[in-house]
């Protein structure tokens, strides 16, 4: 009967990013391709997942609020991952020149055609998902975020989580 259960949920759970569902695992590469990151590296960890390109100024305008959040709460409690979506050939499009003129500690990555089956854009770029600690999907936004919004959403995410 168990086994019956789980198969249900698992053929029965959507195969891309939605809210309420378990976020889709996966492995996409660093920037400088250094190193692979998975969704599993960040167990119990709060994740952000901020879809952007190098030639949307709306995704840089997201960068300071993210690297604000990233730097205050850690790495043990939330982590940030800014995914560049400009090609999957990744020609660079800037995107080395861009992070060479910033000082962001947050992780940048590189997208791959899994990937983006996986986490679609929703109505366009930025997107960004947001991950509980059991990697489930509690929110998704389209667009630019509010910077105090953004900043009071994740406040009040750590203080219910912690009654």
């Amino acid at each position: 009967m168990v086994v019956v259960i789980v198969l249900i949920v698992q053929y029965s759970a959507p195969k891309s990013a939605q809210v309420g569902y378990a976020a889709p695992d996966f492995q996409i590469n660093t920037i400088n391709h250094d190193h692979t990151v998975a969704l599993q590296d960040y167990d119990e960890s709060f994740i952000i997942v901020n879809l952007w390109a190098s030639w949307c100024d709306q995704c840089k305008d997201n960068f300071p609020s993210l690297e604000k959040l990233d730097n205050k709460y850690g790495d043990e409690q939330l982590k940030v991952l800014a995914v560049n979506v400009d090609s999957l050939e990744f020609n660079d499009h800037g995107v080395s020149a861009f992070l060479q003129e910033q000082s962001y500690s947050m992780s940048f990555l590189q997208s791959n055609e899994l990937f983006e089956e996986s986490y679609p854009y929703l109505t366009g770029i930025p997107t960004t998902y947001f991950i509980d600690e059991d990697h489930i999907i509690i929110d998704a936004i389209s667009g630019e975020l509010n910077p105090n919004g953004i900043v009071q959403k994740i406040e009040h995410y750590f203080e219910y989580r912690n009654e």
